[in-house]
């Protein structure tokens, strides 16, 4: 029976984030990262295969436009992930402390903080330094006051009726 717990847990654990961060990108345009990256190889074969100045300055420019277009997608991507996921991850973080079958609250709360983290990885090279900072002391709060709250409370013993 243990490690049907173990392994439901863990179930919810794992299928959370996937769930949440492949729900975001339903409603996100895609990047065809082939596409793109054929693309991108095309523009540079014609840039080098250019012989005049003008010719190799105007490619060059289209080339840099197609790319900070490219950044500017991923950039509003990993922004979404994060502003999705990250609050989600600490909303079943803390759902999960407060439901009693061990299986599934201790799942949705694994699953709340894989949540957590991957939302953080999509945008965590943009945030700036205090904005990972305080992400980070949010989470540590959370996870302190549920250690303290949540979990002190269900290792009281019943009063005796």
């Amino acid at each position: 029976m243990l490690a049907r717990k173990i392994i439901l847990g863990f179930g919810f654990a794992v299928l959370m984030p996937m769930l949440i961060h492949y729900g975001i990108d339903v409603f996100l345009p895609q990047t065809d990262w082939r596409a793109h990256y054929q693309e991108l190889n095309r523009l540079r074969e014609r840039e080098n295969d250019a012989e005049a100045p003008a010719e190799k300055a105007r490619l060059r420019a289209e080339r840099e436009a197609y790319e900070q277009r490219h950044e500017t997608q991923r950039e509003q991507s990993g922004r979404i992930h994060f502003f999705v996921g990250a609050p989600i991850g600490i909303l079943v973080t803390l759902i999960g402390s407060f439901v009693h079958a061990q299986a599934i609250g201790g799942g949705l709360m694994l699953g709340g903080i894989f949540t957590f983290t991957g939302g953080c990885a999509w945008y965590w090279a943009d945030l700036s330094r205090p904005g990972r900072f305080a992400v980070l002391l949010v989470a540590f709060v959370v996870l302190l006051w549920i250690g303290y709250q949540r979990l002190s409370e269900l290792r009281k013993p019943k009063p005796a009726a």
